[in-house]
């Protein structure tokens, strides 16, 4: 008994340490993509708004989450659920972001592109395998709110007055970094 209590201390403090250096560092992975990231902005949809046991909360939808590819799509249809994703966006002449590409593996990018990385939560083909649609999750989908003004945004969402903007690291991860609520700016502040 007096030994097994003479490890005990020591060990539940070397597990509490463990735990709060990997807690610290998934906050410090986010805080630091936040600040050091490349910004673009992204205009957002309408998804279902409300989850009674999360709190209040915004879900974004973006043009992005569904890509539609005509005709046979090889690298696309042998992504299945759960798959890494590499989105390559393009900003066009109106000056919004737009799916230039999608990879499997991580690609080589032009200057005036980035690439998003997503995880895969469905891919869908007709039967005449014509188009294939992959549905993707990028992590930025949510946005919390402080409370009671959740509805005043799903209304903005809803006509199109809201993009966020999204802090996107060389390898792909995103970050909302905060909302373009008619025009006007809102970052979050930063987690450290």
């Amino acid at each position: 008994m007096i030994g097994i209590s003479k490890y005990l201390w020591p060990l539940l403090g070397l597990v509490a340490t463990v735990q709060s250096a990997a807690l610290v560092k998934v906050l410090y992975d986010r805080d630091r993509l936040i600040k050091s990231g490349e910004e673009i902005v992204l205009p957002v949809k309408p998804v279902d708004p409300r989850d009674i046991f999360r709190g209040e909360y915004v879900i974004l939808g973006y043009d992005l989450s569904s890509i539609r590819q005509p005709g046979p799509a090889p690298e696309i249809a042998n992504l299945s659920r759960g798959s890494t994703v590499y989105v390559r966006l393009g900003k066009g002449a109106d000056g919004n972001w737009t799916v230039s590409g999608v990879s499997a593996d991580a690609p080589k990018l032009s200057p005036d592109e980035r690439v998003l990385k997503g995880q895969v939560i469905n891919v869908w083909s007709a039967q005449d395998k014509r188009d294939v649609v992959l549905n993707v999750r990028y992590g930025i989908e949510s946005y919390f709110v402080p409370e009671g003004t959740g509805r005043v945004l799903e209304e903005k969402v809803r006509d199109h007055k809201i993009e966020a903007i999204v802090a996107v690291g060389g390898d792909g991860e995103a970050a909302l970094k905060g909302l373009v609520i008619d025009g006007e700016r809102h970052v979050d502040p930063p987690l450290l």
